[in-house]
């Protein structure tokens, strides 16, 4: 290759980084032309070959011959960048251990490419981190992601491929034309065929697998080409080399990668790059190096039809490396990592929730702390909807920090643990003590407050724990405590509490509306409840349930059916019932009448209560102390209903000037209430019927057409409770919904309410009786309007004065 006008260091923009001579060498085929060494300053200890592709000047590194991994490949990357100031984006090419799974069906020659993913940079270490007690490996820290211009580039290179040929093929035969046929031999596709071992069978004691067992190998389809197909995902790299199947395969599952290597890690914070890898082997006893060559030069040639579509514009255009690492928003960048985060599929919906919480929250507005609290009932989608946006907007935030809020320790040591993902703070090893712990989260605090440090987001979830004045007699604590103290960032809280409105702009998260055209019948008996739907699709998912057989099921054996249903791995903070009775119990322990007000309210019709419905419960012949305080007034039932609405197992309908219930949280106070032994649920149903008969206006009273309608539901949802016969009042209450349904045109109802009172008045006052009698006179009216006139007369016979009143 013809030389050509020496340049300057400051004309490279390309920097090209390889582990092995090997892929060096490699990568200098790939050079259109040679150019001539320039001097390196005393510190740098690195080689270089340099050239260009197309208009592009690249410089190529390697590391030092058998100084493998990870500090090495960092070394290397520093020192390129201290000589070489104009690089504007880097490459780090060579061969790797290929991991076949279920999601990719790699074979030897195949090219992985590191793909970033919404919990990784695209390249994981996976050798990083800490054993827990029982020697479960838990890994710490995450790696920068390749800059979003070089990523662009990558996707228009993916897409170009869909459509037409790749021309790696091209540029292998180019260069192997101008070899020897003994050079040439050094990157040739081997003749020999292709083979994957069973994952547990283990190489011999020969350098070759000729005396392995055929029998062991694992059946695949044969291909029918032989160019190398891409992959683009994740690569795990770490300072050791992985050769044995059973870790090969672990690491898949628990990581999801494509290829194992041993330098990547090292380059990610300090030279953020796509890592480009020819599969030489399948990372097991059996590799060789049969593969390498030819896997070197298929990747760099991938990396060379990769350079020829940056356009030279965009080159002059972008920030250099250095320019770009010393940049406050690269210093304060953290990427995503949601590890320890529930995850979610097939998520619907929300997207105005979204919306909105995107335009508070974007870190280009307002430069004042903003903070967001999702408050709503358990299981209602808070969580989900924190993860959503995190993930939309990971890209807008320089970090994102997820906390987990469960009580005050929890919090201290999710802080202590987001510490461990910050470079070159000083804090690499572990708490050992409680002391520690808070001492790191402290400092996570402080670097959240640093000057320029102002585009991050905090999410602090489950917060169902909070006293702002830190109260000895209180179980919860002051959130408002782990804000940095810098006025800037932003914030998100999801909670169950109302009461953390306080703290910043209230995001209530309601039901979703489902609209699947194969289970409306389903979401609306759930009121589009995310969780219970969740339960619902993992209980018929998991035995062939039909959707008719559940509901079924669910009306009649509503708790086993939870109990059997386990939502997944996507809900971490417990089932519904936890969440609920955990809500339940803190407000019977604040305030009981409260409590046994919410199981008294389950009894309505869920989607309107109001003060003067329940109210009518005080005309019960028995009525408990507990209710009477929270009927006393307007003012205390308000106060019961605030600790209900607090937990968010309430809902205020300010416009109607009442309450609302979902409708699964009353099918759980139900339950709650026929279950436990402390819980007069026969009571229950009396002072529900009592209320609503007693509230009947007559047709004398203003706008008495429309109350009785809004009575009608909830007439309708306890007429066919089971009740007890020692409380008179209930017949007074049925004689009011037979008025009801009377006067509403449904007289076969209004037949049924006036039968039940007459049975019940006769059996308790006799039937002679002036209630009585004027039960007998109404039965006998609407016999007459049924037609029926034998009936009538019967009714009239009994109650001579029948037809006298009627008129």
């Amino acid at each position: 290759m013809a030389a050509r006008a020496t340049l300057s260091h400051d004309d490279y923009t390309v920097g090209w980084i390889c582990a092995l001579p090997l892929e060096m060498a490699a990568a200098k085929l790939m050079l259109d032309v040679i150019h001539p060494s320039l001097p390196r300053p005393p510190t740098d200890q690195n080689t270089y070959i340099l050239g260009n592709i197309g208009d592009h000047n690249v410089v190529i590194a390697c590391l030092p011959s058998g100084a493998y991994g990870i500090v090495s490949a960092a070394t290397v990357a520093i020192q390129l960048l201290s000589s070489f100031r104009s690089i504007r984006f880097g490459l780090m090419v060579g061969i790797g251990g290929g991991v076949p799974n279920g999601n990719a069906d790699i074979r030897l020659g195949d090219i992985v490419v590191s793909q970033p993913t919404d919990i990784s940079g695209g390249v994981i270490q996976h050798d990083l981190g800490k054993v827990l007690s029982g020697g479960q490996f838990q890994r710490t820290g995450m790696l920068n992601r390749p800059p979003k211009d070089l990523l662009t580039t990558l996707a228009t290179l993916q897409a170009h491929h869909f459509t037409e040929e790749s021309r790696i093929l091209e540029f292998i035969s180019e260069v192997r034309a101008k070899m020897s046929p003994r050079i040439a031999a050094n990157f040739t596709r081997p003749i020999k065929e292709d083979i994957l071992y069973e994952t547990d069978y283990d190489h011999g004691a020969s350098g070759t697998c000729i005396g392995c067992d055929r029998l062991k190998l694992k059946s695949r389809p044969p291909r029918d080409h032989k160019e190398p197909v891409f992959h683009y995902g994740l690569i795990a790299s770490a300072n050791q080399v992985v050769k044995d199947g059973r870790r090969r395969d672990q690491l898949a599952q628990d990581l999801g990668v494509y290829c194992v290597e041993m330098e990547a890690a090292g380059l990610m914070n300090d030279f953020p790059c796509p890592v480009i890898r020819g599969i030489c082997d399948y990372a097991d006893s059996h590799k060789n190096k049969e593969w390498q060559g030819y896997a070197a030069v298929a990747t760099a040639a991938y990396a060379k039809e990769l350079v020829l579509v940056v356009p030279i514009d965009q080159i002059k255009t972008t920030p250099t490396a250095q320019d770009t690492l010393a940049d406050p928003v690269h210093r304060f960048n953290i990427p995503l990592d949601l590890t320890a985060v529930p995850v979610i599929a097939n998520s619907v919906g929300r997207q105005d929730e979204l919306d909105n919480l995107w335009q508070y929250l974007q870190p280009t507005g307002s430069p004042s702390r903003k903070v967001a609290t999702l408050h709503g009932l358990g299981g209602i989608g808070k969580t989900h909807l924190a993860i959503r946006f995190a993930r939309d907007h990971r890209d807008d935030f320089t970090a994102i920090f997820w906390l987990s809020g469960k009580d005050r320790n929890v919090l201290l040591q999710s802080l202590s643990f987001a510490l461990n993902r910050l470079s070159g703070q000083g804090w690499d090893s572990e708490a050992t003590n409680d002391r520690e712990v808070e001492q790191r989260a402290r400092h996570m605090l402080r670097w959240l407050a640093l000057d320029g440090n102002s585009r991050w987001l905090m999410i602090f979830d489950n917060i169902d724990q909070y006293s702002p004045f830190n109260s000895a007699a209180s179980e919860g604590y002051d959130i408002g405590e782990f804000f940095p103290t810098a006025d800037h960032g932003s914030i998100i809280i999801t909670s169950r509490l109302q009461g953390l409105t306080e703290l910043g702009e209230p995001f209530p998260v309601l039901q979703i509306m489902l609209t699947y055209v194969d289970i409306p019948t389903l979401a609306n008996r759930l009121d589009g409840l995310p969780l219970a739907i969740v339960i619902a699709g993992a209980f018929m998912r998991e035995t062939g349930t039909s959707l008719t057989e559940y509901l079924q099921y669910y009306q009649e054996s509503w708790y086993e059916l939870q109990l059997q249903s386990y939502p997944g791995r996507q809900y971490q903070q417990g089932n519904m019932l936890q969440t609920w009775m955990i809500s339940y119990l803190g407000i019977q322990k604040r305030d009981p009448s409260a409590a046994d007000l919410l199981l008294l309210l389950a009894r309505f019709d869920n989607r309107d209560i109001w003060y003067e419905l329940v109210e009518g419960g005080r005309r019960s012949s028995n009525v408990p102390d507990w209710l009477k305080k929270a009927i006393s007034s307007g003012l205390a039932f308000k106060i019961g209903i605030k600790s209900l609405i607090g937990f968010s197992l309430l809902e205020s309908k300010q416009q109607e000037g009442s309450y609302a219930m979902h409708s699964v949280v009353q099918d759980w106070c139900l339950h709650i209430a026929n279950t436990n032994k402390n819980v007069n649920w026969m009571q229950l149903n009396g002072l529900a019927l009592i209320s609503v008969g007693y509230s009947v206006p007559s047709a004398s009273n203003r706008n008495y057409s429309e109350f009785q309608q809004r009575l009608l539901p909830h007439a309708d949802h306890i007429c066919h409770l089971d009740l007890s016969d020692d409380n008179i009042g209930l017949w007074g209450a049925f004689h009011g919904l037979g008025d009801l349904y009377s006067d509403q045109g449904k007289l076969k109802e209004a037949e049924g309410m006036y039968q039940r009172a007459l049975a019940g008045k006769e059996k308790a006052l006799g039937p002679d009786h002036t209630s009585t009698l004027g039960t007998v006179n109404n039965l006998g009216t609407l016999y007459s309007d049924q037609g029926k006139l034998k009936e009538a007369e019967e009714m009239y016979e009994r109650a001579p004065t029948a037809e006298t009143l009627k008129h």
